[in-house]
């Protein structure tokens, strides 16, 4: 049973965020479950899509996932990472909706990161430290083949992301790409990444959508970058995402997905929007916005 407190909070937090946002939330995230991709054997795609998820955020994830599907109409692979708090239900409707999806618990992966990192020290106590490690270290490790896809799971699409099939069904080019997010995050300046790092470093990365070419991940990097830079010493939310850029600069090929895959923290998309990561500051923007928007495309909407 829900206490007093915790319902004031939850009322507090409704009003506050708007009816929009508190309806679909409650209403049309739990409606998930009865999405339906009928055509994994038709479309298929080589190229895995992984997704770190957990307690709080599955139900997010499977719509971030459902959304990619329906309008790329491609049968992605799908690479699911517990972040440690993934309950038994979000396996079995993850294992319901995608079609032969791989889920790696928290406990398979901890084990075998932790011989993985073992000769890279300052990589293995980040990712002991926070979960966002597993983004690094977790999906280059597991997946399969030189190509993945990183998807956050408040990324929503809206259109047909025809730049991501390009680049995952055209020949290997060995690059990186990102969404370009609302502001600088990195934190390193360009010139300690320069002096410290031999790398130009790309501006604006931001991590919640990646096209990543596996190499370009190189462990005993990170653990340099992480050794000899200011990284660590910046917010702990942050240091993938720094990762991730340096990494991809480092390797010199790919940049930013057009602005058409938006970051921002306006209220409302974009008219011509392919895809929107709704970061923290607008995630009521997930619900209010993204939400509303799809269910009329993703589920029979109840009239």
């Amino acid at each position: 049973m829900i206490s007093p407190g915790r319902l004031w909070w939850q009322l507090r937090r409704d009003m506050k965020r708007g009816w929009d946002a508190a309806y679909h939330d409650y209403q049309t995230l739990p409606r998930i479950e009865e999405w339906s991709w009928p055509y994994w054997g038709e479309m298929p795609a080589n190229v895995p899509v992984h997704v770190l998820t957990g307690d709080k955020d599955w139900l997010l994830a499977a719509w971030a996932l459902a959304s990619f599907l329906h309008f790329s109409e491609t049968g992605w692979p799908i690479v699911i990472h517990d972040d440690g708090t993934l309950p038994e239900e979000a396996v079995e409707v993850f294992k319901g909706l995608f079609d032969s999806c791989r889920i790696i618990l928290r406990a398979e992966s901890d084990a075998d990161l932790s011989q993985v990192l073992r000769p890279y020290p300052f990589c293995l106590d980040y990712r002991n430290t926070h979960p966002l490690g597993l983004k690094v270290f977790d999906m280059a490790h597991y997946a399969r083949g030189e190509r993945f896809i990183v998807l956050d799971s408040d990324v929503l699409f809206f259109r047909r992301p025809q730049e991501i099939i390009n680049w995952a069904k055209g020949p290997l080019a060995k690059d990186c790409w990102f969404n370009e997010d609302a502001h600088e995050a990195s934190l390193i300046t360009a010139s300690e990444a320069r002096e410290e790092l031999n790398v130009k470093l790309w501006n604006r990365v931001n991590s919640g959508l990646g096209l990543l070419y596996r190499p370009a991940i190189d462990f005993d990097f990170c653990d340099r970058a992480l050794a000899v830079t200011s990284i660590l010493r910046g917010h702990i939310w942050r240091v993938e995402q720094t990762l991730f850029a340096l990494c991809a600069s480092r390797q010199g090929k790919g940049g930013l997905l057009p602005k058409t895959y938006e970051v921002s923290l306006k209220k409302h998309a974009s008219k011509d929007v392919v895809a929107r990561h709704y970061v923290g500051a607008v995630r009521d923007r997930f619900f209010a916005e993204g939400l509303k928007r799809l269910r009329g495309d993703l589920l029979e909407v109840e009239e």
